[in-house]
């Protein structure tokens, strides 16, 4: 999958209406500060489409970004879906009013989309997974969201710690090897990675013409997410 135009649509208070509504979407959840918006930017390779800051806390509200993929090797197949950036959870200097709005917002958006198909959680690859990741993985199982997890700012380790820091992860998120992808902004390691785990979840038939592993909750039965063509 190709990725050949990305925009900002939106940012919402709550889930509702929006421009192209309809399409499939995608979720990011993630600490403060985890590197969600610099993912988006980098994934569409835009460094202006999502806002980034060193700050904690910035995302406060739920931004929406429209995606145009096309298929690889001639495919004549185009799509669109939406990345969901929720606001980063975890920030302790936010006011506990402020923490609830926001848990009520990402909670109201994963339960209350029906366009969600998928999630990407995505973790500091620095530091073990904290309880709210735990949390936030046993959330996603229990409503039945697919997800993986994704393991940000490995360019800041070595080989040697980047081993080291992947087993905590599995072992607190309780996930397979499998269902994470390694993850650099700012050297682009996992971007093909996680451009194919995105086109399974979208095209699960053709995941299976192409070998490829689903993502856990999917199967290739469920078929073609969604297709329109120029």
């Amino acid at each position: 999958m190709r990725i050949t135009k990305a925009e900002f649509i939106t940012s919402l208070n709550k889930y509702g209406a929006f421009p192209g509504r309809g399409q499939p979407e995608i979720a990011l959840a993630g600490r403060s500060n985890v590197g969600k918006s610099s993912l988006i930017n980098a994934l569409c390779r835009n460094s202006r489409l999502a806002h980034t800051s060193s700050e904690p806390g910035k995302t406060r509200m739920i931004n929406i970004y429209r995606v145009r993929a096309a298929g690889e090797g001639g495919s004549a197949r185009t799509e669109e879906f939406f990345l969901t950036d929720l606001p980063g959870y975890g920030f302790a200097r936010a006011s506990g009013d402020e923490r609830r709005r926001w848990q009520g917002m990402i909670e109201g958006y994963l339960t209350g989309s029906d366009k969600l198909v998928y999630a990407l959680l995505l973790v500091d690859s620095r530091h073990e997974p904290t309880d709210d990741d735990r949390q936030m993985a046993e959330y996603l199982r229990g409503i039945g969201l697919p997800f993986c997890a994704v393991a940000t700012k490995t360019d800041k380790l070595s080989k040697a710690q980047l081993s080291r820091s992947l087993p905590l992860i599995y072992r607190k998120l309780v996930i397979q090897p499998w269902q994470l992808v390694t993850w650099s902004s700012e050297t682009g390691a996992g971007r093909d990675k996680l451009l194919s785990t995105l086109e399974s979840v979208l095209h699960p038939a053709k995941a299976q013409d192409d070998g490829i592993i689903l993502p856990e909750g999917l199967t290739f039965e469920d078929g073609p997410v969604t297709e329109t063509e120029d």
